[in-house]
This record gives structure tokens, sequence and C-alpha cells, in this order.
């Protein structure tokens, strides 16, 4: 991945994460079922903390 694509692709999932959780409301009584809100909610939390425990793992090129 290129210089900075991680943080593009973080960034990209949080904004997503926002619009998620700002609508959940108004996409449930729009009639979309509560395990898919649910779903990409957790999916939004889970990307970045995934990402982050990832990194600080000291695992990969040029850590020493």
């Amino acid at each position: 991945m290129r210089p900075g694509g991680a943080a593009r692709v973080i960034a990209l999932v949080l904004c997503l994460g926002m619009v998620v959780g700002f609508s959940s409301t108004y996409l449930l009584s729009a009639g979309v079922p509560v395990w898919i809100v649910l779903f990409l909610a957790l999916l939004v939390v889970g990307i970045p903390v995934l990402v982050a425990v990832r990194s600080g793992s000291g695992t990969g090129r040029g850590r020493r």
C-alpha cells in the first residue's frame, strides 16, 4: 500500500461509521433490518481497532 494509503482507508471507514451512526434511526424507520445496521456499526468500529492492534504488534517490515 502506498504511504498514507492506510490512513485514507481508515478515514473512509470512520466517515462511513459517522453516516451509519447518525442515520441508524432513519435506516431502521425505513425498514432496514436491525442486524444490518448493527453489522455495519460493528464493522466500522472493528476495522480501525483491528488496524491499530496490528500496527502496534511489532511485526512487519523494517521494525527491529
